[in-house]
């Protein structure tokens, strides 16, 4: 998917080829339900927890609180805070392993 300055943080592109569609709940519902299905190991998938791993993810990469609450569209930067110091947190090296491992089975 190509990105741009206003990329939302959760899209896809459709079925019309349109990029950076915003991402609604019964699509992200959908696809989580096709993973569960083809990985019955794997703990259920919150979709409300990618959230807080992208607040995460981004606070590690050195974005500030207010430049995620922002992203997130929280009207408090408090909120996004509490996201980022939740606990059981995937840490960026968890989610670099999980996306080299997607990028495997991709190729496969």
């Amino acid at each position: 998917m190509r990105s741009s300055p206003y990329q939302f943080v959760f899209s896809y592109t459709n079925s019309r080829g349109e990029i950076n569609q915003p991402l609604h709940p019964f699509y992200l519902n959908n696809r989580l339900k096709t993973i569960r299905k083809r990985h019955s190991n794997l703990a259920k998938p919150h979709p409300h927890a990618l959230r807080h791993t992208v607040a995460t993810i981004l606070s590690e990469a050195g974005m500030s609180i207010d430049d995620i609450s922002k992203a997130l569209t929280h009207s408090d930067p408090r909120t996004t805070k509490l996201y980022v110091d939740a606990p059981n947190i995937v840490k960026l090296s968890t989610y670099t392993t999980f996306d080299e491992y997607l990028n495997q089975q991709q190729r496969n």
